[in-house]
């Protein structure tokens, strides 16, 4: 619970920072992640994340969800979000299994990108995820919209891709965990996890 506190805060106050800083200095863009688009969305069933606030507005899914692999497969999981509200920013921590995977590394989506390049923004990943395959652990990913602009991202994207090697044979099943969302007003949505 404390450390869950503690990611709100960083999360609340990255937002915050970015926001105050941009309006004071007037600018509206910086350069921006790369981004690796993923082929996944549309064909595979996924987890749910549901926000404990405004549940139905938002969520937050793995897809695909438990792919079986085979050793020496490199394949790709995305973070998806589904949402009715105005976003803009979001963060995620990931644990999978070490002895089945390896994490080749993650790469920001489209969710938060596509509307910041069409609204004169820009989107900045703060805290970089560091990877630890020894424990199966990626450390929180946050990704937030930069600029003056109001508004944010709403409906359905892809947050980021999470790159992997299969070290065995078996059924990868990863989950999320730190699922933070940002509304335009800095609120921040704690979410929890809920397999559908």
């Amino acid at each position: 619970m404390k450390a869950q506190k503690i990611s709100k805060l960083l999360l609340l106050c990255m937002i915050v920072l970015i926001t105050l800083v941009f309006n004071v200095v007037g600018c509206s863009t910086v350069p921006a992640t790369s981004t690796t688009p993923s082929q996944s969305l549309s064909t595979s069933k996924s987890t749910s994340v549901t926000t404990t606030l405004n549940s139905p507005d938002v969520t937050v899914s793995i897809s695909p969800v438990n792919p079986t692999v085979e050793s020496g497969d490199a394949f790709t999981m995305d973070i998806l979000i589904d949402s009715k509200v105005i976003l803009r920013g979001a963060q995620c921590a990931l644990v999978f299994n070490p002895a089945l995977m390896k994490c080749d590394g993650v790469v920001e989506g489209t969710f938060f990108k596509n509307w910041a390049n069409a609204n004169g923004s820009s989107t900045v990943v703060i805290p970089q995820p560091v990877i630890d395959n020894v424990t199966g652990n990626v450390s929180d990913i946050g990704i937030a919209i930069m600029g003056t602009k109001g508004g944010g991202a709403k409906d359905n994207g892809v947050f980021c891709t999470y790159h992997f090697t299969a070290l065995a044979d078996g059924v990868a099943k990863p989950t999320l965990s730190n699922v933070l969302l940002s509304d335009e007003s800095g609120k921040v949505f704690p979410a929890t996890v809920s397999s559908k």
